[in-house]
């Protein structure tokens, strides 16, 4: 894989040095110097993955740097006036020495792509020691082969995780391809994991390569996996052991060397004893199990990931967090995790940017819970609300599809109550599958509605 450049603009011989000392703990990264005079030609011909400037005094270089690159200020001190000029610039991080080293290598390796370094992922951000713990296991098995396993309630990240795994490994050059086992139905869910033949069913007027063939070199995400019907699975086993895929409707296998990753929300152990996912299958996938922790498990992470999230909803321009804000986010137990949190950031960021100010406050916290809980949209402090329409009142198609969506969540709720939370009685008196029911509870959770955790499907 070739290597990843850093820019580093204005340093002197003290500043380089600890800067070359840093990235000694990273692989894979060459150091470029530049003065702010040959800043653009540096740019053109070097092409690097990250710019760092050396003093705040020159911060204002960041609207010479393309909005894409990420850049960061490294000042002889982290004041607060050191912060807020950077922050004013618009660049993505300030660093003050002499305490530097350890956030810096860690800033660096969110920003830099390939083996021994992160994706630019917010949702990761590892600050607990929980997700420190799991980024460091991370590392080491994305520089293996083997099926990972990753569980975790829905929006913790798991698709995230398995990016950024593949993008660690040496499989980082090929494809990576995802398939939602639960978001299809169970016809076309064979055909598109494995392919099919022309003429295998009605429609079929030409053969097509499966996800096996199409991630044939890379990684495959299987998310959901405990989804796919038992039927299917000792076909999806036979892949995994042996290593070649056949088509539906065909009579040829095709090798193919692929990485799996697959993802539920699930208890495994459950998973396996009612019978819906096959123990065999649960060991060959297993090599690796998993677990991402929810943000009520490590709220020390809320914070830091609410900025990262903040600052990639308004564009790689920096917004303040107030106090308050923050104490709200805090208070909240974020039961849809990291999408939770992005959807809530991403409103507070539109907020923001209709202040003078630009800062996130109290009133700009809008949380889904509020809004479908309420039906009268935010019951934040401070924040407005839509009030409720007459009989008379028409509503256009984006409202009318919302307020059926909130009808329909609050019947099953409703109904999940009345069944003492056991699902499969839940989704009996719905008139609706099992795997149905799942599916939708897993998208209120993303949505911050808290759905009781007991009983089974």
């Amino acid at each position: 894989m070739p290597r990843a450049t850093l820019l580093l603009v204005n340093a002197d011989a003290a500043l380089r040095e600890r800067v070359v000392q840093v990235l000694a703990t990273i692989p894979r990264v060459r150091l470029q110097d530049c003065t702010d005079g040959e800043l653009e030609r540096s740019l053109e011909a070097q092409r690097p993955e990250v710019v760092l400037i050396a003093h705040p005094a020159t911060a204002a270089l960041r609207e010479r740097i393309p909005a894409r690159l990420p850049v960061a200020v490294i000042s002889p001190d982290a004041t607060h006036d050191n912060e807020i000029a950077a922050m004013r610039a618009g660049v993505d991080a300030h660093f003050g020495l002499p305490d530097m080293a350890a956030p810096l290598a860690q800033w660096l390796r969110d920003q830099l792509p390939g083996p021994g370094t992160r994706a630019r992922i917010p949702e990761m951000v590892a600050h607990s020691e929980r997700m420190r713990s799991l980024d460091a296991f991370a590392e080491r098995i994305a520089q293996t082969a083997a099926t990972v396993f990753i569980t975790g309630e829905s929006g913790v990240g798991k698709e995230v995780l398995a990016r950024q795994i593949h993008a660690r490994s040496a499989r980082a050059q090929g494809p990576f391809e995802a398939i939602n086992c639960a978001a299809l139905p169970e016809a076309m869910l064979e055909a598109l994991l494995f392919g099919h033949a022309k003429g295998a069913f009605t429609g079929a007027i030409e053969a097509r390569p499966g996800k096996f063939v199409q991630a044939d070199g890379g990684t495959l995400l299987l998310d959901e996996v405990t989804e796919i019907p038992v039927h299917l699975q000792p076909k999806l086993l036979r892949v995994l052991q042996e290593r070649e895929v056949e088509p539906l409707g065909g009579r040829r296998t095709r090798p193919v060397d692929v990485r799996v990753i697959a993802t539920s929300n699930r208890d495994l152990r459950e998973a396996v004893a009612e019978g819906v996912l096959r123990e065999d299958l649960y060991y060959r996938l297993s090599v690796f199990p998993v677990r991402i922790p929810p943000l009520r498990e490590r709220p020390e992470d809320i914070p830091s990931l609410a900025r990262a999230l903040l600052t990639r909803a308004s564009q790689g321009r920096l917004v303040e967090l107030a106090p308050e804000a923050e104490s709200r986010l805090m208070g909240h137990d974020w039961p849809g995790n990291a999408r939770e949190l992005a959807n809530v950031m991403e409103r507070a960021a539109t907020l923001a940017g209709e202040r003078s100010d630009g800062r996130v406050t109290a009133e700009s916290i809008w949380l889904d819970a509020d809004m479908l809980e309420h039906g009268e949209g935010v019951s934040a402090a401070g924040a407005p609300s839509v009030p409720a329409a007459s009989d008379d009142d028409i509503p256009s198609a984006p409202l009318l599809e919302q307020t059926l969506q909130t009808q329909e969540s609050r019947v099953i709720l409703n109904v999940l109550r009345e069944a003492g939370g056991r699902r499969k009685e839940a989704a009996e008196r719905l008139g609706i599958s099992p795997r149905t029911l799942r599916y939708k509870l897993a998208r209120l959770r993303e949505s911050g509605i808290h759905v009781p955790r007991t009983g089974v499907v």
